[in-house]
């Protein structure tokens, strides 16, 4: 069982690490590539770890589109598409399980970005 559980996390973090390093199409978004020049968008997610059910994501001068929340299995668990767009929101997460999480939010002008969330329920 140990191992399994090592194997799990292992492979988790490879996903997140390679997810950060560059941005894939993995989803089937039309994501964009940023150079050093560029300024990245900046993603902000808190409180992380998440003990509450609401989790707030801030996505500096970007309008968020889209956010999708995926488990270390692959497991799409929560989309959301927003036609009003705002780059702050709060999400109310009262029927996701307590573990280790994909968030990816999509901008208005195409733009990806995705983090690791954690969200451990009392």
């Amino acid at each position: 069982m140990k191992q399994i559980i090592l194997l799990t996390i292992s492979i988790f973090i490879f996903f997140v690490s390679f997810s950060q390093n560059s941005v894939n199409n993995s989803f089937g978004w039309n994501n964009s590539f940023f150079d050093e020049k560029q300024s990245a968008p900046v993603l902000k997610i808190y409180p992380n770890p998440c003990k509450t059910n609401i989790v707030t994501i801030d996505f500096n001068t970007n309008q968020i589109s889209e956010i999708q929340l995926t488990n270390i299995t692959g497991k799409q668990v929560f989309r959301k598409k927003f036609d009003f767009t705002e780059n702050k929101i709060q999400l109310q997460l009262d029927n996701i399980q307590n573990g280790m999480y994909l968030l990816k939010v999509k901008s208005t002008d195409n733009k990806t970005v995705v983090k690791k969330f954690i969200l451990s329920k009392e």
